[in-house]
């Protein structure tokens, strides 16, 4: 059986510069460094945020779509993104996203580095992986079902697709699409609406479109988005103070050092 939890990615204890700290106390120490406005606003999105939907990203190779892809999934409420196989210039982006750190200026490039500004990487989870097939043996132990946006014989309109269900909705590349070894183990592939001649939309377009409709769906089906239990939006709340408040790490520390 895998329970929601196995779901959500953070424990109530916080690694932050090879230090660890109890969320509890982050949200103590750090609270004083914020505005009243500020932490209500966090607050609501840590109520608003879900981890059953998680975007996948596959092949991409465009660091401006990664980025303009993240920041439609950050601001629709989705906690995480999944990267299988990054390709060109998103490779070293997504290699410093996972460490924690900002990519190098040149990785970035003029157009790509504008979007990237916008810091939506900083409020999503983002999980990197080398091939398809250990992505999606790892999404399904962790109960999700993975759907690509894919046209196909079998494919299925995607408001057909019931997005209370744990999702990992996957966009190819810019170029192929869905790979074939992710849509041979695919449990669903579905398809956008398309009524005017083109065939296909731009993957951040497909992305924001796709994402939108489910958080719609979701909505509609059980009247809410976000999903998190109250200890899971605390720890939350904990780590967005974390990433909201300068020199949050030697605060920490020093406050740590203090009570020993």
């Amino acid at each position: 059986m895998v329970l929601a939890s196995d779901r959500f990615p953070h424990a109530a204890v916080l690694e932050v510069d090879g230090h660890v700290y109890p969320a509890d106390m982050v949200r103590a120490v750090l609270a004083p460094f914020l505005s009243e406005r500020r932490r209500q606003r966090i607050a609501e999105v840590a109520a608003r945020r879900t981890y059953t939907i998680v975007p996948v990203l596959e092949g991409l190779s465009d660091a401006g779509n990664l980025h303009a892809v993240l920041r439609s999934a950050e601001g629709l409420g989705y906690g995480a993104a999944e990267i299988v196989a990054p390709e060109g210039e998103a490779v070293p982006v997504v290699a410093a996203y996972a460490r924690g750190r900002e990519p190098a200026a040149d990785a970035l490039g003029k157009r790509a580095g504008v979007r990237a500004a916008q810091g939506s990487h900083k409020w999503i989870d983002l999980r990197a992986w080398s091939d398809a097939d250990a992505f999606v043996a790892a999404a399904h132990d962790r109960g999700y079902a993975v759907v690509a946006t894919h046209l196909s014989a079998d494919a299925i309109p995607i408001t057909a697709w019931d997005f209370t269900q744990p999702t990992a909705l996957v966009f190819g590349n810019e170029r192929d699409g869905v790979s074939e070894a992710l849509l041979a183990r695919a449990d669903a592939n579905v398809l956008l609406p398309i009524d005017g001649f083109i065939q296909s939309y731009n993957i951040s377009v497909a992305a924001a479109l796709a994402l939108y409709h489910a958080r719609q769906d979701r909505l509609a089906r059980q009247g809410h988005h976000g999903d998190l239990a109250e200890a899971e939006q605390a720890i939350l709340t904990a780590l967005f103070y974390i990433r909201s408040v300068a020199a949050s790490s030697q605060i920490l520390a020093r406050e740590a050092a203090a009570e020993r």
